[in-house]
């Protein structure tokens, strides 16, 4: 059996949708139950707290333990600050009178991540953790956290678990991996968890139906076109940076090796650009 990519939308919403994989997925991933009847998608913040409108992906509401937990898949614009802007939207959300800043439910957000973050700390460097967590609460001079509230930001990067990541977190990560494999072993999935199981089975590419088919070749199709645009993007900066090494009379190794290209192209590059001239 083949499964379809959970890299995809369509087929991610597919199985998060379904209540008992989502609730197993929360409560391996935030510790918490929660219980809840459906799991909406597409949901818009009505607020006006927020000039930015975005929809959740995937939003579920515990009205008795007044807990809200979105999921958000995201395979580009990785942006710390989007997502954080999305945790604290909902926050401000919560407090509709000016009277009580008291919140009416406990925020958690988790964000699904499928490629390499291009996320970078303040120092510019790039991020490649597994987990990264954002909570309100306050922490002493010494460090030490006083809990106050339990909302919570959640980011899982897929690609960079490892054997230091949670197993409850890890095998859910290792689905998502797998699916995305053009060679997949499911062995490699840990179908004794039976929530895991049971999305193995909705993620079946024969199960589909033809709406769902068409629609995800639109997202594939349309990741295609971003990362070509990417791509591209690249390839313009290395030519431009290699003109402009050139002209400083840069020797053409240390150019090819500065770029990460080969002689070879950056001759071509030089060759093409004196044509034009």
């Amino acid at each position: 059996m083949k499964i379809a990519s959970l890299d995809n939308e369509v087929h991610f919403k597919n199985v998060f949708t379904d209540v008992e994989i989502f609730t197993a997925f929360v409560k391996d991933v935030l510790g918490i139950e929660i219980e809840i009847d459906k799991v909406e998608t597409e949901k818009i913040l009505p607020s006006k707290v927020s000039a930015i409108k975005f929809r959740m992906d995937l939003y579920a509401e515990d009205k008795t333990n007044r807990t809200a937990v979105e999921i958000q898949k995201v395979d580009y614009d990785y942006a710390y600050d989007r997502f954080s802007h999305y945790f604290h939207a909902n926050l401000v959300d919560l407090q509709k009178s000016s009277q009580d800043y008291s919140y009416a439910k406990d925020v958690y957000v988790i964000v699904v991540v499928t490629s390499a973050y291009k996320i970078k700390n303040k120092n510019g460097e790039l991020l490649r953790d597994d987990v990264l967590i954002t909570d309100t609460n306050p922490r002493t001079l010494k460090g030490d956290k006083r809990y106050m509230q339990d909302h919570k930001l959640v980011m899982l990067n897929a690609i960079h678990a490892n054997d230091n990541t949670p197993k409850a977190i890890k095998d859910w990560l290792d689905l998502i991996v797998e699916s995305m494999k053009e060679e997949q072993d499911l062995n490699n999935i840990n179908t004794d968890n039976p929530a895991i199981n049971k999305a193995v089975n909705r993620a079946a590419l024969d199960d589909l139906t033809p709406e769902e088919r068409a629609e995800s070749k639109i997202q594939y199709m349309r990741k295609r076109m971003i990362a070509l645009r990417e791509y591209e993007a690249v390839q313009d900066t290395k030519v431009a940076a290699a003109l402009a090494l050139n002209k400083n009379r840069v020797a053409i190794p240390i150019i090819a090796n500065s770029l990460e290209m080969k002689e070879a192209e950056v001759e071509a590059i030089i060759k093409e650009a004196g044509n034009e001239h």
